[in-house]
């Protein structure tokens, strides 16, 4: 009887030490999952796709605008129309082409990603691209980090300046200063 009480004991003590592991590592656990898990199943994308990946990693500062670029295609004969984007965060803004995407046609989608007021750390902002017949999941994720400003005794601080990156879902990436933003 008292053999069977340590090991029960023992195994409740296993139990609690693996669910503090898991909620210190909660946080990247979750991230990955939604990345892994779509709202929506690929059979019911319908008539665009989008050329290349849906998901786009970028690491920014604080402060910086990211901008998304999905190029996307028509597969179908008809002209697909977008009927509305809807971002899952109001940190999130969107272009998109409003009067249609004829039959084999390529077009582009813009996700914008304000992260001056996101907290710092990991982020995971998805959109939902509605249309004729379907819908398609975007997704930005990343890492936000604060730059505090360089503070020199009797010199001016040195603060930095927001930066706003254009990443395309391919392997290519373009920075620019804060003046493209106004």
């Amino acid at each position: 009887m008292i053999g069977t009480i340590f090991k029960n004991y023992e195994f409740i003590n296993n139990i609690k030490i693996t669910s503090l592991v898991l909620a210190f590592l909660g946080c990247s656990i979750t991230q990955t999952l939604k990345a892994q898990i779509p709202l929506i199943a690929e059979d019911e994308q319908g008539s665009l796709r989008v050329i290349g990946k849906n998901i786009i990693n970028q690491d920014c500062n604080s402060g910086d605008v990211i901008e998304a670029v999905f190029p996307i295609s028509n597969i179908s004969t008809d002209t697909i129309y977008i009927s509305q984007v809807v971002p899952d965060c109001v940190c999130t803004h969107y272009a998109f082409p409003e009067k249609g995407i004829p039959p084999g046609e390529i077009d582009t989608i813009y996700l914008f990603l304000m992260s001056k007021n996101v907290p710092p750390g990991a982020f995971f902002k998805r959109a939902i691209v509605d249309f004729n017949d379907g819908s398609m999941e975007l997704i930005i994720e990343g890492n936000i980090s604060v730059v505090r400003p360089i503070i020199k005794p009797g010199k001016r601080p040195i603060i930095y300046k927001p930066k706003q990156i254009r990443v395309l879902n391919s392997t290519q990436k373009e920075e620019n200063s804060d003046e493209k933003l106004h």
